[in-house]
């Protein structure tokens, strides 16, 4: 990928674009193609994360895979990830395997990691006072990753002076990875990041404009753009067990796009009838 996409990811999240300039009698070469497709490209992500936000847009779900152990499928959808990147899973995935060395780490934080009572409140624990070494304890988190590959490989009819290989790849696909991560951190998404912005039903406009304008992240990117998908919790003996209550995909970012944000608006009116066609 071309430099400009890449320091619009990496950077400060406010570089400055630059654009091909086309004229009569121009040299078009591989560096101004790709300069073309970036830029294009470089603003959409900017979009997507500056508007849109990063999450899930719609499908994913994380099942356990049937008779195998320690493995699961991610279900097809689209998300957005944290760099404004889209993952697009187009079909249901093979049964994905959790690494051993993963359940081992997770085992080992386990025994070391105290027992947390509001998140066993959150799971609907009765009892207090359960360690984290009880088996229904280890957590494994599931990640999607956009990942791209080059692939199509075509004969190189003019090499450059730094390359003289006869074939090179003609096209980047798109992708996904799924990584699975040993820690499952628990998100507050309930949580309002303005604080008093709401008063007695009115909008604090002054204090709106404040945190946009000096409180807030300018969009810098963050330096892992992967999403939580879901935290699988395993026993020692038998794994996730095959059951979907040991899947939990609440923990996951969503993406509040229009259609999602109008239907919680209508959830709010006082009266049921109030619904728009579809």
């Amino acid at each position: 990928m071309h430099a400009t996409a890449q320091m619009t990811m990496l950077g400060s999240g406010l570089e400055q674009f630059e654009r091909n300039r086309y004229f009569y009698g121009k040299m078009l070469d591989a560096f101004h193609f790709e300069l073309e497709t970036d830029y294009h490209t470089a603003k959409r992500w900017l979009i997507n994360r500056a508007i849109l936000g990063y999450g899930v847009v719609c499908g994913l779900d994380v099942v356990p895979a049937k008779d195998q152990r320690d493995s699961i499928v991610v279900t097809p959808g689209f998300a957005i990830d944290k760099w404004g990147r889209e993952i697009v899973v187009p079909k249901a995935t093979r049964p994905i395997q959790i690494p051993p060395d993963v359940i081992a780490k997770a085992k080992e934080l386990r025994e070391k990691k105290p027992y947390d009572e509001s998140y066993a409140h959150q799971q609907g624990e009765p009892e207090q006072g359960k360690p984290y070494h009880e088996e229904e304890k280890v957590c494994v988190q599931v990640m999607i990753c956009y990942h791209e590959c080059e692939t199509d490989p075509v004969p190189v009819l003019a090499s450059d002076c730094h390359s003289a290989e006869p074939c090179a790849p003609g096209t980047i696909r798109e992708g996904y990875r799924i990584e699975f991560r040993h820690i499952c951190d628990r998100p507050n998404n309930d949580q309002c990041q303005i604080p008093h912005i709401v008063s007695q039903g009115k909008i604090d406009y002054d204090r709106l404009v404040e945190w946009v304008t000096r409180e807030r992240d300018c969009l810098a990117p963050p330096k892992d753009p992967c999403l939580r998908l879901a935290h699988v919790r395993l026993s020692d003996d038998d794994g996730h067990r095959c059951d979907p209550d040991n899947v939990d995909i609440t923990v996951r970012p969503i993406v509040y796009a229009n259609d999602v944000l109008f239907d919680i608006l209508l959830g709010w009116q006082t009266q049921p009838s109030s619904r728009r066609e579809k």
